[in-house]
């Protein structure tokens, strides 16, 4: 055995792979996991074990090395003493002659072990949501809740307990089996269950069977199925009573993609029946499950758009207001930044307890890599503040079951224009799962004491504070916004604090004459355990002052004289992706002088036949728009009278894209999609970019008729460009 400095380097024998080529040599940790408890010995070998040397080095979540080593063929790589943190294990391999065969990372982490017997578990209200509607092998699904309890997490969201998951198949009975299976892996790995159900529907209990319209498994079920429903729920319900944390009805019911209501209320666009359809078919699943469990807790699931909604709009009112689905409603959850102290409002307006829990199933960090499968270091980084930010602002507000979305990128599909995962769709660890972990262990034993005000306590920037109550101390999470970096200083009547990093690494401080100060950085929110004083008044953040605006002529009353697909100002599109123009099939954009909200003529897009993603889009080259800097961000807003007649499919949105130079999508965003038949109705749409990215072209408003067939009109577009600049705080005008 040989050591050298911190490292253990010994011979590992693996006989099976004697004589392996180098070329594809893998480092494999000596567990699944690859988390590691502080003190445990960090193990790798190397396989196949046929390179002559290999050499190593150790990246922390700084990016800097803390250990290296040069390994002889057959050598295992032990790493002793490391801290708390996320780290990439980096390697070459070598052949005799020197020449360098192969090389790879694995991640790995150290990570305290969970010690239930010292928390008061009820106060966790930390989760994460596993996957959705794909191929799940039940391997996995116990490899997921071990992962999940590794780290603390109490709730898992999952989509399985549906009846389209337990009986997929009208010829055959349910099959429990599966689901039998995962309820006990979950209870086994201390995990409270939030069953996502009654959706999607097999497509032979829908009502939407056979009518040739879009996703008839998002339909009200078929009238002759519905017996079969109530039965099914009842038993499921019966069959694990109180195992179940939270029933959810439904996915992100207020928009359009996952709840449509019966058919003839989806093909007219009838909003108000398709949402009245849901309170029926919420009804029905509530009472279904509640005969089965009286003491089950049930509510729907809305987007972030709660409590006004997304598409079927003004929601949560409408929905409090048929007496029988407010009857039936226990919880009201919804999803990522919404706004809990307004949900709260609408339940004392419609008759509900204040305490009604308000849960959050899907919340946190999404980084876009749109056109990449791998993405960059720093989006794996930030979404750790995104995180940070959902989590803390929901959880002193008073959310429950905040379920990070996601615990695994979901395998078996291709690649996504985001990463949501803190793991991988292979389990390899990203560094939001480490900095889960610490936020759990940071707020996952306390209460929440709310926000305090220490906006104005950083030399830079402005500063956000998120604090809870262990009854042994306090602990507040910091998050600076608007600075790269800055010095912050804080009262405390304490003499000494600890700042711990999303990493878990401590660092105690001293106060002196009252006042502790250290630096931070944006992109690293900060837990501080002590005390603090925080400034007298309410929580104010800095209000952004306007710093430059762009308003764009761009023929938005479509007044120039035009030919059919030929629109100045504005470019045709035929390939949603590029965004150039070409021949489209069956679609016409013409100017229209007989309907229009204003002027003598408006823009009219029609289909007759449903096929691609059709529309017209405005460029906003990058050299005419406001740059946003430090501290400042580009908000882009639409405003626009718009008309349908017989829109069916997909329906008609305005969209805004990133584009690199030549016209491909960075990324992009949506507004609700429409469809049905209505008069003129003024619409609008805003974004924000705190940042451009490289090889960043235009700025693109895009109106869609996509995959849809009908007619709308356009009218009275008006487009801005505004940068906004944070005034920032001064640390040295405090006291």
């Amino acid at each position: 055995m040989l050591k050298l400095g911190n490292y253990l380097l010994c011979g590992w024998l693996l006989a099976a792979w004697c004589g392996s080529a180098a070329a594809g040599v893998q480092a494999v940790p000596d567990r699944d996991s690859s988390v590691y408890a502080p003190g445990e010995a960090v193990r790798f070998a190397f396989r196949p074990d046929g390179a002559e040397r290999i050499v190593c080095r150790v990246l922390d979540f700084d990016r800097k090395t803390v250990r290296e080593a040069a390994l002889k063929a057959g050598e295992e790589l032990r790493l002793d003493t490391l801290e708390n943190g996320y780290y990439d294990l980096e390697f070459e391999a070598f052949d005799a002659a020197g020449k360098r065969t192969g090389r790879g990372s694995w991640p790995f982490a150290v990570i305290p072990e969970v010690d239930r017997s010292k928390l008061d578990w009820t106060r966790n209200q930390f989760g994460a949501m596993v996957m959705p509607h794909t191929a799940y092998p039940l391997a996995d699904r116990k490899r997921d809740a071990e992962m999940m309890s590794r780290i603390g997490i109490r709730f898992v969201r999952t989509q399985r307990l549906s009846w389209i998951q337990i009986q997929p198949d009208e010829n055959r009975p349910p099959d429990w089996t599966m689901s039998d299976r995962e309820t006990e892996i979950y209870l086994d790995n201390h995990l409270a269950i939030v069953a996502n159900t009654g959706w999607p529907l097999q497509l032979w209990a829908s009502s939407g069977r056979g009518s040739g319209m879009r996703n008839p498994d998002k339909m009200f079920p078929a009238r002759d199925r519905m017996e079969q429903l109530k039965s099914f729920y009842t038993e499921l319900a019966k069959r694990y009573r109180g195992r179940i944390a939270y029933w959810e009805v439904g996915n992100e019911v207020d928009a359009a993609l996952f709840w449509l209501g019966r058919p003839e209320n989806a093909a007219a666009g009838n909003k108000d029946a398709i949402l009245k359809d849901f309170c029926d078919y919420y009804t029905v699943v509530a009472r279904a499950i509640r005969a089965g469990d009286p003491e089950a807790k049930i509510g729907p699931n809305t987007t972030g758009a709660a409590p006004d909604g997304h598409t079927y709009r003004d929601w949560l009112r409408k929905f409090l207001s048929d007496p029988e689905a407010n009857r039936e409603m226990d919880f009201f959850s919804s999803h990522y930044r919404c706004d809990i102290p307004a949900i709260r409002n609408v339940f004392a307006e419609k008759g509900k307890a204040p305490e009604t829990d308000a849960i959050v199933t899907e919340i946190g960090g999404m980084a876009h890599v749109v056109g990449r499968t791998i993405p960059t270091w720093r989006e794996k980084k930030s979404n750790i503040r995104v995180t940070y930010i959902q989590c803390g602002a929901a959880w002193i507000e008073g959310g429950k079951a905040l379920c990070k979305f996601l615990l695994r990128d979901i395998p078996n599909i291709p690649p996504q224009a985001w990463i949501a995962g803190m793991l991988e769709k292979d389990f390899k660890l990203r560094p939001e799962y480490v900095a889960y972990a610490t936020l759990i262990r940071e707020f996952g034993n306390a209460v929440p004491a709310g926000e305090l005000n220490v906006v104005r306590r950083s030399g830079s920037g402005w500063l956000q504070c998120f604090s809870g109550d262990t009854g042994a101390g306090k602990v507040n999470l910091l998050i600076l916004n608007d600075a790269g970096r800055a010095r912050i200083t804080l009262d405390t009547s304490e003499e000494t604090l600890l700042l711990v990093d999303p990493m878990g690494r401590e660092r105690r401080l001293a106060a002196a004459d009252g006042k502790v100060s250290f630096e931070m950085t944006s992109d690293v929110p900060l837990f501080l355990r002590g005390r603090i004083t925080p400034d007298p008044g309410p929580v104010e953040y800095p209000k952004p002052v306007v710093a430059k605006v762009y308003r764009p002529e761009v023929n938005g009353g479509f007044e120039k004289k035009a030919e059919l697909n030929r629109i100045p100002g504005w470019r045709v599109i035929t390939d949603e992706v590029g965004g150039r123009g070409g021949r489209a099939v069956n679609f016409r954009v013409e100017t229209d002088r007989d309907v229009k909200f204003s002027g003598k003529q408006s823009l009219r897009m029609h289909a007759e036949r449903k096929s691609g993603w059709y529309g017209v889009m405005c460029v906003l080259p990058a050299e005419a728009l406001p740059k946003p800097g430090p501290g400042e961000y580009l908000e882009l807003a639409v405003r626009y009278r718009l008309r349908a007649e017989k829109v069916a499919g997909t329906g008609t949105a305005v969209t805004f894209s990133l584009r690199e130079k030549n016209l491909r999508r960075v990324s992009w965003s949506d507004s609700a999609f429409e469809w049905g038949s209505f008069d003129w109705e003024m619409r609008g749409k805003r974004a924000r970019y705190d940042r451009l990215p490289e090889n960043f072209g235009s700025l693109t408003v895009e109106f869609y008729l996509g995959q849809a067939t009908g007619t709308v009109w356009i009218d009275d577009v008006e487009i801005t460009a505004t940068l906004y600049r944070q005034p920032g705080a001064d640390a040295r005008g405090i006291n």
